[in-house]
């Protein structure tokens, strides 16, 4: 039985300086934030849950790939609160100058940004569906103490635990 995956880009991030600067300046920005918050746990739902689904859908998926994108996939969100540009499209820029610093290889950089760009809409290939599912299933709406005044639809609130 395989007890441990092999993640040694995810690791190279959860290292890298900006990476680091990025989310300590997303948490100071959110820490008065009564609604879902962007912070390590969030990232790392994200890909197991991405993961579980594609295991469920008969999807391959690299698990690096995926968590790299999961721990990059909302940095944008300094941006985001700093001057308005959407998150998603901010993130990418952000996202592909960690992993430049990295020297990432241009088609993992290439998967990577992909997941980040299709994660609020979904879009793309089955995998990046997934993920863009498995963000939005991420969250615990039901145990939430903001959920009264969240501006997520009833219908797109996650009332229950799914898979």
């Amino acid at each position: 039985m395989r007890t441990e995956l092999d993640l040694p880009l995810t690791n190279q991030i959860l290292h890298a300086p900006a990476y680091l600067e990025s989310m300590e300046t997303l948490r100071r920005m959110e820490q008065d934030r009564i609604f879902c918050r962007h912070d390590l746990a969030h990232c790392l739902d994200v890909a197991r849950l991405t993961l579980l689904l594609c295991r469920e859908n008969g999807v391959r998926a690299e698990a690096d790939i995926v968590y790299a994108a999961a721990l990059l996939h909302d940095i944008g969100r300094v941006t985001e609160y700093a001057d308005g540009t959407s998150h998603d499209e901010a993130g990418l820029s952000l996202a592909c100058s960690v992993l430049s610093s990295l020297d990432c290889p241009p088609d993992r950089q290439a998967q990577i940004l992909s997941l980040i760009a299709s994660h609020r809409e979904g879009g793309g290939g089955m995998l990046e569906q997934l993920f863009s599912l498995a963000d939005k299933r991420s969250r615990q709406c039901f145990a939430c103490p903001a959920r009264g005044a969240c501006n997520w639809e009833a219908e797109k609130q996650n009332m229950n635990i799914r898979g």
